[in-house]
């Protein structure tokens, strides 16, 4: 009959449409799983390619701030990595080969922390400034743009503070076997990863820091979006883009024993997990050391900055 004809037409129809959305489904879940694959594969080859060696070095004219001397460096690699950085030494250690102190800010602070350190009798700072030629303050019609400039910058710090570090020891100022390396907020987890990976630091510090990726974007992310649902989705897709869970410093951690690993913290930090402080301490191996400060999450002001310093400072000071 004819109504029974068209009947199974009608459901011929729905079983091939139904099909073909399983298989798009299909094919877009394949191609986002793959993409997320690929977004956190394994960075350990990259870091190699990157840090390369040395091409050339330039080196602007010093200058003398206070009582100390401050020179601003560009070194650049084969790769075409290039990192900029600035030490400072005082005046009164002139010919002298002094401790090291590779120091990694947020990501606001760059170079200008050798500035905001204040003086460091015995010991040369040297500050590095992140991979990063973008808007370090984007706003939200540029923000899309720098994402793959902002994922780059994420995987390209910890060979460029190796780079660094190439450099510097090659300096006839620098002693080679005292070399601490301090991460401050942001940089925290880049210290800690390249700590583990180049032995020539013989102390790491995490300031200010804690282990997982997303935990801490998504309470960072507290302040612009207030939706919880939402947040917890803008910072699962964050996570993957720059790599979180390849760069979680927890990750790393474990490979810098036998070398001392230090923690700095803020009792009333508004900006890190407290849990996700103690993940990274547990994840270190021994030595190691946890220490407590009073006060809020640093905010790039000078005065946090020197009381930071100061601990590392009397540390080497007093080895």
């Amino acid at each position: 009959m004819p109504w029974e004809h068209s009947g199974h037409g009608s459901r011929s129809t729905g079983v091939r449409i139904r099909v073909a959305l399983l298989l798009s489904a299909a094919v877009v879940t394949t191609l986002a799983s793959a993409c997320v694959v690929w977004l956190v594969r394994d960075p350990g080859p990259w870091f190699a390619e990157r840090r390369s060696r040395i091409v050339t070095v330039q080196e602007h004219p010093a200058v003398v701030s206070g009582q100390s001397r401050l020179q601003s460096v560009r070194v650049v690699a084969a790769s075409g990595l290039a990192v900029d950085l600035t030490w400072k030494r005082s005046l009164a250690d002139s010919g002298r080969r002094l401790p090291l102190a590779v120091i990694l800010g947020g990501h606001l602070m760059g170079a200008e922390a050798a500035r905001m350190v204040g003086e460091t009798p015995g010991v040369m700072v040297a500050a590095i400034s992140y991979p990063f030629a973008g808007d370090p303050r984007p706003g939200r019609a540029t923000f899309l743009r720098q994402v793959p400039a902002i994922r780059r910058a994420f995987l390209d710090t910890p060979p460029a503070l190796m780079l660094a570090l190439d450099y510097l020891r090659a300096r006839p100022d620098v002693d080679t076997t005292r070399v601490e390396a301090i991460g401050v907020s942001l940089g925290a987890p880049f210290i800690t990863i390249a700590g583990a990976l180049d032995p020539r630091f013989t102390r790491v510090w995490a300031m200010h820091g804690s282990g997982g990726s997303y935990a801490p974007l998504a309470m960072n992310m507290e302040r612009t979006i207030r939706f919880a649902p939402l947040r917890a989705v803008a910072a699962g897709i964050a996570n993957v883009i720059v790599a979180g869970p390849r760069l979680a410093p927890e990750r790393w951690v474990g490979q810098i024993a036998p070398r001392p690993f230090i923690m700095v913290n803020a009792e009333g930090d508004e900006r890190l997990p407290r849990a996700a402080v103690q993940t990274l301490y547990d994840r270190a191996r021994q030595p190691k050391e946890l220490i407590w400060m009073s006060g809020a999450h640093i905010h790039a002001d000078a005065e946090t900055i020197q009381r930071l310093v100061g601990i590392v400072l009397q540390r080497v000071k007093t080895p």
